[in-house]
């Protein structure tokens, strides 16, 4: 056996190892006990077949429905009352596809909201979706990571801070809603709180039933606030 082949078999069994460590340190990693198994959370999946007519014909209408009668993705947990989960996608539907808002800062608007809930699910979901609209992977680390908004676009920065301020301080001040008006306008700075919030409801019904990323997928680390 030569040395090129000796190398490419070391190689081959370095990575193999390397993947058994990363999947046995992935399913020793101690979970809550009162997650249910699926859904990672500690309610389960609401499954069509249980539904009384009314919310049966409401399930219907909802995205996240499986094939084999399973509501999954955001709207999981407000689903337990079914019309709570379809005005939240009405919501949705008005913040998001009526809203006046640029992908770019609808997209980034969305990556904050997500990270003041600590939202897994729609950050994983939407961080490829705002890198298409054109945000800047820096930006996004700097969402992530609760870093200082030096060296980025302006309006980036105005949307990060709108957002922090909104649900840090429960106060905007004064100089961040005027630059939000000058770039956005009226109705876009009221569109972005739209945004923002419709997917901080999602996200804080993720908070309370401690919704867990689905194996494989990344978590955001908790930040102080």
């Amino acid at each position: 056996m030569n040395v090129h082949r000796l190398l490419q078999l070391g190689a081959a069994l370095l990575l193999l190892t390397s993947g058994s460590l990363v999947a046995l340190a992935q399913s020793t990693v101690k979970m809550p006990a009162d997650l249910d198994h699926e859904s990672m959370a500690r309610l389960p999946y609401l499954q069509r077949q249980n539904l009384d007519e009314h919310a049966q014909m409401i399930y219907d209408t909802l995205p996240g429905r499986s094939p084999e009668g399973v509501l999954r993705g955001p709207l999981a947990f407000a689903a337990y009352n079914p019309a709570v989960a379809k005005a939240l996608f009405d919501l949705h539907n008005a913040a998001v596809g009526e809203g006046t808002l640029s992908a770019h800062v609808r997209e980034l608007a969305i990556m904050v909201a997500c990270r003041e809930t600590n939202y897994n699910l729609e950050w994983n979901g939407h961080e490829p979706s705002a890198v298409k609209a054109g945000v800047d992977p820096k930006v996004i680390d700097i969402v992530r990571d609760d870093r200082a908004l030096n060296g980025i676009d302006a309006q980036d920065a105005m949307v990060i801070r709108f957002g922090r301020q909104m649900f840090r301080d429960k106060y905007v001040d004064s100089a961040t809603f005027a630059k939000a008006v000058e770039m956005l306008g009226e109705r876009g700075t009221m569109d972005m709180v739209a945004v923002m919030n419709t997917y901080a409801v999602s996200g804080y019904f993720a908070i309370a039933v401690d919704e867990h990323p689905q194996a494989g997928r990344p978590a955001l680390k908790r930040i102080s606030k």
